[in-house]
């Protein structure tokens, strides 16, 4: 009989913390994790550790941060192998050679040269995550408000990581909950932080639960009013529920689901149909960055042949990164929208599927009020007249949108079209190809991913007041 593998740790503790002596186990893909019983005890502890540990995070310049987490994002992706790929591939339910490439895409955002562009991109000088510097008439700090809490999702693997990395940045402690699929990864990551300095160690935990079930809800109201700011990522429930038992005075960051499109100009780029297929099979479409919606200029004939094209480098991708098996509930939805637009494309000849038997991917050509984001490497081209049919189509998904890929669009149309893009919510306007894999210093869902992190103080001169302005009175109330 064959052995069952040893179960993985999904947690981590600063070395003043008592090690657990009762763990809990669920499953997570093919992989069993192992965490610490729920106690609120522990909560309280852990907040507290975590908080006192920021005066010696506090000592390390930000220059000297930048290099010691570059550095181990850097050894960590050079030094990786085929055993923890293995681990993180069980875990997240992507295939291993899908789990590889998207390790290796992320990690590039996590080394020195990646994390001082990301760094640079927000604080022109840099020292102000170290101390009060001298701007014109006044002094202005940034820093972190205490105590970090981040919940993960586990979709893709590397977005903890990622996450984490930028609240130490600003010198803040964190508490990491992993998404059960992007445990493996973030918890030997961690490891390796811990073993890279001791004020790293001291202030970084990672801990998952089962978020929600009611033996944890006594843990989560602790640590929901103990952290001075929540950073989640997940769907729309779980923002919701977070919502709702967060105190007003937490800052609450919320990255929930969102969806990715494009617009080929095939003509003008004959090698989209290449792209497109990348953009859509990566992650398996469960990244924020996935491309679903494909909106093609040109008319239908052409639309047809491009998605011939695209069926093709679906097919040539899949062969080397196999897509991960759907969950019963994914393989159910992307079934009945199979046969649905099987039936309609038997009876409309403006309709057409591509989606061989026992393959991971497919392909429709359907109008744009029938796209439903089904997953599963479902790509959906709409054949759209010009600029202004495409922006129609994407207004109704102006509360999901995230990233427009765009593929031969003229430079003299591209600034024209990124300001329309950007009244119908995307944040994210790239080339086709950039698509999966950000740059470190991305605006994430709109956002600047270090400034939500921190706050601003001023510190201003006696006698220091803008031009023109009247003496303002100190008044109190009562007098």
């Amino acid at each position: 009989m064959t052995p069952h593998p040893a179960p993985v740790d999904a947690w981590l503790l600063p070395p003043d913390i008592p090690r657990p002596t009762t763990f809990e186990h669920t499953a997570a893909g093919t992989v069993t994790l192992r965490y610490p019983k729920s106690d609120h005890h522990l909560a309280h502890s852990l907040i507290t550790a975590l908080r006192d540990s920021r005066t010696n995070l506090a000592t390390l310049a930000t220059a000297d941060l930048i290099d010691l987490l570059g550095c181990v994002g850097e050894r960590f992706s050079r030094t990786i192998d085929d055993a923890a790929i293995a681990e993180i591939a069980a875990n997240s339910g992507l295939t291993r050679p899908m789990t590889r490439e998207v390790v290796t895409g992320m990690a590039a955002s996590w080394t020195s040269e990646a994390l001082d562009r990301l760094v640079r991109a927000e604080f022109p000088d840099p020292r102000v995550l170290d101390g009060f510097v001298t701007e014109g008439d006044r002094a202005v700090r940034a820093a972190a408000p205490g105590v970090t809490l981040h919940f993960g999702a586990g979709s893709v693997p590397g977005v903890t990581v990622t996450s984490l990395l930028r609240a130490l940045l600003v010198k803040s402690p964190v508490l990491v909950k992993p998404g059960a699929g992007d445990a493996a990864l973030t918890t030997r990551f961690a490891l390796e932080l811990h073993r890279a300095d001791p004020r790293i160690e001291a202030a970084l935990a990672v801990l998952y639960w089962p978020g929600g079930a009611p033996a944890w809800q006594t843990w989560e109201r602790e640590l929901l009013t103990r952290a001075d700011q929540v950073v989640v990522y997940g769907g729309d429930d779980t923002i919701e529920s977070l919502r709702s038992r967060t105190p007003a005075s937490t800052r609450l960051i919320e990255h929930p689901h969102r969806i990715g499109a494009a617009i080929v100009n095939p003509v003008a780029a004959p090698g989209a149909a290449a792209a497109a297929a990348r953009a859509v099979s990566l992650f398996d479409q469960k990244g924020c960055v996935s491309t679903h919606l494909v909106l093609l200029l040109g008319d239908r004939s052409e639309a047809r042949r491009w998605c011939e094209r695209l069926a093709e480098h679906l097919r040539r991708f899949a062969a080397t990164h196999p897509a991960a098996p759907l969950s019963p509930g994914e393989s159910s939805a992307l079934h009945q929208l199979r046969g649905r637009l099987a039936m309609r494309a038997a009876a409309a000849e403006d309709l057409g599927i591509w989606s061989p038997a026992e393959t991971g991917w497919t392909v429709a050509l359907a109008p744009a009020d029938q796209f439903e984001p089904t997953g599963g490497r479902t790509a959906w081209v709409v054949p759209v007249s010009d600029h202004g049919a495409c922006l129609q189509i994407l207004a109704p998904l102006s509360p999901v949108l995230q990233t427009v890929g765009l593929a031969g669009v003229h430079d003299d149309d591209r600034e024209s079209l990124a300001e329309a893009l950007f009244t119908v919510g995307a944040t994210r306007i790239v080339p086709l190809d950039e698509v999966p894999f950000p740059h470190s210093d991305w605006l994430h869902d709109g956002s600047r991913p270090l400034g939500e992190l921190v706050r601003w103080s001023e510190v201003r001169s006696p006698g220091e007041r803008d031009v023109g302005q009247e003496s303002v009175g100190v008044f109190s109330t009562g007098s």
